[in-house]
């Protein structure tokens, strides 16, 4: 059995970009997800919060990896405040609306919890 890991995804892109670049960020992201298709082991969870929650609404561009990696088992968990906060709340297109009491126990039940 692998390891209990939840990834943290906190923005709408990988990495740390300036604005003019935030397309970049997403293609990023984009390869991230993929590339995670192809690894053995899977994280349990990812948890997206404050701009990371942009990415499960309708319109993102990373809809169809997301749902590829949440069809693999891997379960998207969105912050509901963070979801409220941008007007997002009928716009959610993927994974499960959470607390963040939800969102700390997965975190604090992993074995390992990654930042992007």
């Amino acid at each position: 059995m692998g390891k209990n890991v939840v990834v943290l995804v906190r923005q709408e892109g990988l990495g740390q970009v300036p604005s003019e670049d935030r397309a970049f960020g997403i293609e990023a992201f984009d390869i991230f997800c993929h590339t995670l298709e192809t690894e053995p082991e899977k994280p349990t969870a990812l948890c997206f919060y404050t701009d990371g929650v942009k990415l499960l609404a309708e319109g993102s561009l990373l809809l169809p990896a997301l749902a590829l990696l949440q069809g693999m088992g891997i379960r998207l968990v969105a912050c509901g405040t963070c979801v409220d906060h941008f007007g997002l709340t009928d716009r959610l297109a993927l994974g499960d609306r959470g607390t963040m009491k939800e969102i700390l126990g997965l975190m604090l039940g992993a074995d390992s919890v990654i930042t992007i």
